[in-house]
């Protein structure tokens, strides 16, 4: 068996941070609005009216500052982690999908702990599928214990074996690289920030005018981690399976359809015009940074090449059926 490969870990603070302060921001936002505001209603009542209103303003705003540049970030870590909880593993993707657990003697469940050996991370705890035409699959979880693996059913009947394999080790390389933890511990902060907003869209909204850093910050994080778990998958496997897999979604004529909000932690999303507000990079630059670094791996021994399929190729054999 070979060693586990060394693959990157990316630290859960720095997107965090960013999210923390831009709550912290949103309160400085949100005084400004409603400053503004009471000098608007104030000023309809005169001079008089302008001289008691706005003293008032800013003791009530400064007060109302001090308390929520404290219970803002407090809350977004907080509220944030009770929200990933729920977002995890099967309280939420799960039901969110409608995903059906396989059994621990599947095919796909072995081989995606065959993956996680070579990648020397624990397995993950739950892996399933759910009922899509569309070629996808993503990852979510705050930890192994509470993770979920979601295939398409589309992928695993349109992908070949080898195309398969490196979507599951493309979303055990989010796994690896705590890309998948960091993601959701953000989103859900986010989300935890605007909980009180009834409607998806409002949310957005508000989401653009108070927290536009961490909203960009995190559709940054959303494309910089694909290339991440690309290359995890082509080291763990071999890059044409990754390159292979990137070409047969290509070929689909139809974006994928994905529940609203779920967006950056699948394997692919629709690719909207501005390239800031994509959550994920175009296809043919995933596939030319997976043909670079073919290149570069060709560079290796042929025996280093050998010992580092031995385990999923075995893997394979076993699998009659993925």
């Amino acid at each position: 068996m070979p060693r586990p490969a060394e693959l990157p870990r990316h630290p859960v603070w720095p997107t965090l941070l960013v999210v923390i302060l831009s709550a912290i921001g949103a309160v400085f936002i949100g005084a400004v609005l409603v400053f503004a505001g009471s000098l608007v209603t104030a000023s309809a009542a005169g001079p008089v009216g302008l001289l008691v209103a706005v003293p008032l303003a800013m003791a009530i705003l400064g007060n109302a500052m001090a308390v929520g540049v404290f219970a803002a970030p407090v809350w977004a870590i907080f509220g944030g982690g009770m929200l990933s909880l729920f977002a995890s593993g099967k309280r939420g993707a799960q039901g969110a999908f409608g995903i059906t657990l396989f059994s621990e003697t599947h095919p796909i469940s072995k081989v995606t702990r065959t993956l996680s050996d070579r990648m020397g991370i624990d397995p993950v705890r739950w892996i399933g599928w759910y009922p899509s035409e569309d070629i996808n699959a993503f990852a979510m979880g705050t930890d192994n214990q509470n993770m979920l693996i979601g295939l398409s059913k589309g992928a695993i009947e349109k992908l070949t074996k080898q195309e398969l394999i490196a979507v599951i080790a493309h979303e055990l390389g989010h796994v690896a690289s705590q890309d998948t933890v960091r993601m959701t511990y953000a989103r859900s902060m986010v989300e935890a920030l605007t909980f009180f907003l009834v409607f998806r869209r409002l949310k957005r909204l508000a989401r653009w005018v108070f927290l536009p850093v961490s909203e960009l910050e995190l559709l940054r994080f959303s494309r910089q981690r694909e290339f991440t778990a690309d290359k995890i998958a082509a080291s763990v496997t071999r890059p044409e399976w990754m390159i292979d897999a990137l070409l047969h979604v290509q070929r689909e004529k139809d974006p994928p359809v994905v529940p609203e909000g779920y967006e950056p932690v699948m394997f692919w999303s629709r690719i909207v015009d501005k390239q800031w507000l994509r959550t994920h990079p175009p296809l043919e630059d995933r596939i030319a940074a997976l043909e670079q670094f073919s290149q570069a791996k060709a560079g290796a021994t042929a025996r280093g090449r050998d010992a580092h399929q031995n385990a999923i190729e075995e893997a394979m054999r076993n699998a009659n059926t993925v």
